[in-house]
């Protein structure tokens, strides 16, 4: 499974995820996660638009769209302080957090690749980065996905790491150097599930 590929709990149902969006928020007209989030049922990229995306009508498959679709509910549904200026639509990414709330991935639209980077949306970024790393022993990630492209973004800089492969993940380190403790990220292998 390509690491820009939404893969969530199966065991979570559409009136679940419902009952967790903030009242009064809704997708509307918005559909950029059919853009930027890739489908693996639907072998859809990270990137490109869904083949069953109509932009004005919604999802032509709507009612039996695959798990991934139905199990996807962009940040800015459920985090209340997020106001009008974070929906996808208007930001021009999607936000998905996973691995329990230590993952924070920033899904940007590749016709808007510097997006994220505007303000008042890159120092809210950094300011999440650097509260996932004040728990060395328990670090958490955000990163940014531009199709394949991954950038990690830490406190102190932003990390290139390139394109993701199906069998990569990002890892993130802590290293001692002489000014002190750093973070370092890189991709690696994914360890395959065991069966």
């Amino acid at each position: 499974m390509s690491p820009s590929v939404v893969a969530l709990e199966a065991d979570r149902s559409d009136q679940a995820f419902s009952s967790k969006v903030v009242p009064g928020k809704s997708c509307g007209s918005c559909s950029l996660c059919c853009k930027v989030v890739g489908v693996e049922e639907l072998a859809k990229p990270i990137g490109a638009w869904c083949q069953h995306c109509n932009r004005q009508k919604g999802c032509a498959i709507y009612e039996t769209r695959p798990p991934s679709c139905r199990m996807f509910v962009c940040q800015w549904m459920l985090e209340p302080g997020l106001g009008p200026e974070w929906k996808p639509d208007r930001a021009k990414f999607a936000m998905l957090k996973s691995a329990g709330g230590r993952h924070l991935t920033v899904f940007a639209d590749p016709g808007n690749p510097l997006a994220w980077r505007r303000s008042p949306y890159y120092e809210n970024l950094k300011r999440w980065a650097a509260h996932g790393v004040r728990n060395t022993a328990d670090l958490h990630l955000v990163d940014v996905m531009i199709g394949p492209r991954c950038i990690v973004i830490l406190p102190d800089r932003d990390v290139e790491i390139g394109d993701l492969g199906a069998d990569e993940m990002i890892h993130l380190a802590c290293k001692s150097t002489a000014a002190g403790l750093i973070i370092e990220a890189s991709k690696i292998k994914r360890v395959p599930a065991a069966a």
